[in-house]
Formats: structure tokens, C-alpha cells, sequence
């Protein structure tokens, strides 16, 4: 059991490590805005990445991650021919509507 426990545990991580979750503030004055940076989700990289939209096999909503706009995919690392999109064509992630395809905020006014 605990063995299982642990490879969840490290699972959760190198998942966290790819899809770092994004950062949130919302006010009742501007709305909402979504960003990525180096260290968003706690998650310290050499990227910033993209918001996006993930969504995991039995979640009931999808949730903000920072998605690499460069590169191999990350579960492509040693494919020489990569369409250089990091991993913007994971078929479980979706563009939040109105902010813009590569911006690094996405506001979403009241």
C-alpha cells in the first residue's frame, strides 16, 4: 500500500513538473486573470509557459496549468522531429476562450 501510495505521490509531481498549475486572482472590480510565470503553481522552471485548460480522466472541471510553448513534447523529449510546440497539441488540454493563443495573461473582465 504504501508502495502505491509513493508512486502516486511521484506521479502527481512529474505531472506537476509538466503542467505546473497557473496563478489566480480574481477581484470584484477587474474580473479574473490567469498567468504564468518561472514559478507559478510553486512549480520553479526555465519556462513560462501558456494558460490552458487540463482536463484529467474523472475530474468534474478542468483546471489552470502552465502548458511549454516550446520544444519537444514533454513525453517526446528524444524525437528529433518535432513540430517545436512543447506541449500545446496534448489532446487534453483546451485554449481558454478570448486570451489570446500564446499569452502568458489572460484576463477575463466582469
Amino acid at each position: 500500500m504504501v508502495t502505491k501510495g509513493m508512486e502516486a505521490n511521484e506521479q502527481e509531481q512529474r505531472e506537476k513538473q509538466r503542467f505546473p498549475p497557473c496563478n489566480a486572482e480574481w477581484s470584484s472590480a477587474k474580473g479574473s486573470r490567469l498567468w504564468c510565470s518561472q514559478k507559478s503553481g510553486g512549480v520553479h522552471r526555465d519556462w513560462i509557459g501558456v494558460p490552458r485548460k487540463l482536463y484529467k480522466p474523472g475530474a468534474k472541471e478542468p483546471h489552470c496549468v502552465c502548458v511549454r510553448t516550446t520544444g519537444p513534447p514533454s513525453d517526446q523529449q528524444d524525437n528529433p522531429r518535432h513540430s517545436n510546440r512543447g506541449d500545446l497539441d496534448n489532446p487534453n488540454l483546451e485554449e481558454y476562450t478570448g486570451c489570446p493563443p500564446l499569452a502568458v495573461t489572460c484576463f477575463f473582465p466582469l
